[in-house]
């Protein structure tokens, strides 16, 4: 650890010498960035109340990430929560509710499943990195325009929408990653284009049984109709078949960390066919009128078989589950400008998601297997009125959503249950926004927002089987005040907020598989209050990013079940600190080198703060691009660069006091080409 810090003061001091003596700086003037993912229409970054990290595809390739997930995990203001089978994308401390509470979209689809346990994968796990033009990250808020489940912030995934003929070939091999291969083609005929990506992904993990053979294909077909219209057609198809090692005791992360957990004949496997069609549609039919419509369907079925030994060697436990999950809707939003820079925005969406579960569970002591059908339907019918008002220098900003979800749930184990109900929403923003100057702003914000529960948790269960409880939807007051502007040499964007939320919902469990009981319940209060910062810089050939996340998030009001008070809690998975750094010097016109940094502070388990934290980690990673020809890239690069002992995840056993682990990779090489034409 010594020689890390010295040689992370020697970078420092080498850097803060370039600043002194090179006078490459030269004035530099904010572009007119647009961004999408705050109004649904393009909107130049610096007339919103918001500090959006916009992620763009060159940097996505100077960096040369595999996954979205890697992409994100290099993000001050994101942490990412590994759980077995998949992870949580988390921002502004949600913690393991981050799965409900964050929107994670793709053209503004939302991708979110109805289902919230962990056997879905994080929604950006289906899409692969080299189909995307850029990510949008909305820290906090976003419920007037997305309804439910934004406290934490929304993150829109936009696709490339290139023009002309083109294509692209190109393959990674991996030390810890296994081999992907890329295509692509793409061509333009007068008003219509064509354009298909194909991508294979032999994962192999650090772990022995860590693996997955992917495929990703998406076709795109566009027509521009005339000047003022166009209209887009989307398919995706995403299919994988994973297996994945068990969470290892001390004594076998001592003996072998790389082992699958498992004795010879246990195995845990899944199997993922994805499928999703979009339709944009966009007419400007004046400069004072534009349409946005855009209609999807989505179908994900997941199909998990395992077999393990139980508390004795004679007993064991077989499990084949299906987990369904259906969804289509249209979401058309009209905008009317009727001044410079004032506009509003009228909008209507309808959602339509349907879940199943079947699950048939052999236990070895058991006389007859345990077949669970679970099917659960969310209809959600919400409009919104987003209104933006300049007057000179200053923009006022309101906002107000109306949703109604009905629910239908159905379950049948030892009994049969079934239930309808509904559940009605507000939420409302208001916003002050001064531009200052052609490159800066400062605003103040203030958004009250929701989480309508899913399905699933709308009933418990006790000795005589499941009924229907009176979870409330969570509803949370978020108050953030920020700025951007060039100061000096960087471009910096700063943040504070304050978040509280009411209801908070959680669940306790108790007894064996399935469990004899589940309650679902809300919670008096948590709050969460933090800092973000991010600068750039750039000096001729060396340009660099800093950028430092602070979230503090406790239960201010908060009993369990059984009475344990949870008051003055720590929320569990919430690092209270995450900085990243990243530094690019291109050595010549054809070579360039970098690096990224990312320290991560250890955060508590469990919101119960028993069993200790997951520890820090500080991860280093080295990177070399060389353009030997401007359509041909080769690069190769060092993951975990100093070798640092961390874990994804660690499970506590809050009865048998029993730690289990999932340590991460080691240091790890990969390397590849990119050919473009």
């Amino acid at each position: 650890m010594f020689n890390k810090k010295l040689l992370y003061l020697s970078i420092l001091t080498v850097l803060t010498s370039s600043f002194s003596y090179a006078n490459p700086y030269k004035e530099v003037t904010l572009k007119e960035t647009k961004i999408i993912s705050t109004t649904g229409f393009e909107t130049d970054l610096k007339n919103i109340a918001s500090n959006p990290i916009i992620i763009t595809q060159k940097e996505i390739s100077n960096k040369n990430y595999q996954t979205i997930e890697e992409l994100l995990s290099d993000v001050a203001s994101v942490n990412i929560i590994e759980s077995g089978r998949g992870s949580i994308i988390d921002i502004r401390g949600q913690g393991d509710k981050a799965k409900t509470n964050v929107q994670i979209l793709i053209d503004g689809v939302p991708l979110n499943p109805l289902d919230s346990s962990m056997i879905f994968s994080s929604p950006v796990s289906y899409i692969d990195i080299n189909v995307v033009e850029k990510i949008e990250i909305i820290p906090g808020g976003g419920a007037v325009l997305y309804g439910s489940g934004t406290s934490g912030g929304v993150i829109n995934i936009i696709t490339k929408s290139n023009r002309g003929f083109r294509g692209n070939i190109g393959y990674r091999h991996d030390e810890e990653g296994g081999n992907k291969y890329i295509t692509s083609i793409g061509t333009s005929f007068e008003k219509m284009d064509f354009s298909l990506n194909y991508s294979k992904d032999y994962v192999k993990g650090y772990r022995n049984y860590a693996k997955a053979n992917e495929d990703y294909f998406d076709g795109k077909i566009f027509y521009k109709i005339n000047e003022k219209q166009d209209i887009a057609f989307k398919y995706s198809k995403f299919k994988n078949d994973n297996t994945y090692p068990e969470y290892l005791t001390k004594k076998q992360l001592d003996n072998n960390d790389k082992q699958s957990g498992y004795s010879h004949d246990e195995y845990d496997e899944s199997k993922t066919d994805k499928y999703e069609y979009s339709l944009i549609y966009k007419n400007k039919f004046s400069n004072q009128l534009e349409l946005n419509i855009i209609a999807f369907s989505q179908k994900t079925e997941v199909n998990l078989d395992s077999k393990s030994y139980m508390r004795y060697p004679s007993m064991y436990m077989k499990n084949k589950s299906l987990f369904k999950d259906d969804k289509y809707g249209i979401k058309p939003k009209l905008k009317y400008s009727y001044g410079e820079g004032s506009n509003l925005i009228f909008g209507i969406d309808y959602i339509n998601n349907k879940a199943k579960r079947v699950s048939n569970r052999v236990v070895s002591a058991m006389p007859k297997p345990i077949l669970t059908v679970n099917d659960l339907k969310k209809e959600t019918i919400s409009s919104f009125l987003l209104n933006t008002y300049k007057f000179d220098k200053l923009e006022f900003l309101q906002g107000i959503r109306y949703e109604k979800a009905k629910y239908k749930v159905e379950r049948s184990s030892d009994n049969n249950f079934n239930a309808n109900t509904d559940d009605n929403n507000l939420a409302y923003e208001l916003a002050l926004n001064y531009i200052y100057s052609s490159t800066g702003n400062i605003y103040i914000k203030y958004e009250r927002g929701f989480t309508s529960p899913p399905p699933a948790l709308l009933t418990n269960k006790n000795a005589n089987g499941y009924y229907l409880n009176n979870l409330k939807s969570e509803k949370y007051d978020t108050l953030e005040i920020g700025a951007k502007d060039f100061i000096s040499f960087s471009y910096v964007t700063g943040t504070i907020f304050y978040a509280k939320t009411k209801d908070e919902i959680t669940t306790d469990m108790t007894g064996g598989m399935p469990p004899k009981t589940i309650d679902n319940y809300n919670i008096g209060e948590t709050e969460r209050y933090g800092a973000e910062l991010r600068l750039e810089q750039w000096f001729g050939k060396l340009s660099l990013t800093e950028s430092y996340a602070y979230v503090h998030a406790k239960i201010k009001d908060g009993k369990r079940k059984d009475n344990t008070d949870q008051t003055g809690n720590f929320l569990g998975s919430v690092p209270e600190n995450k900085f990243s750094f990243g530094a690019k010097y291109d050595i010549n016109s054809k070579l360039n080198i970098g690096t990224d940094v990312v320290y991560r502070s250890s955060y508590y388990l469990n919101n119960d703060n028993l069993g200790g934290k997951q520890n820090s980690s500080l991860i280093t990673n080295l990177r070399l691009n060389y353009f030997p020809i401007d359509s041909l890239k080769l690069y190769a690069g060092i993951n975990n660069l100093f070798n640092e002992n961390y874990y994804k995840d660690i499970d506590y056993n809050i009865k048998s006091k029993e730690y289990t682990y999932d340590p991460a990779s080691k240091r790890n090489y990969y390397l590849g080409f990119n050919y473009s034409f």
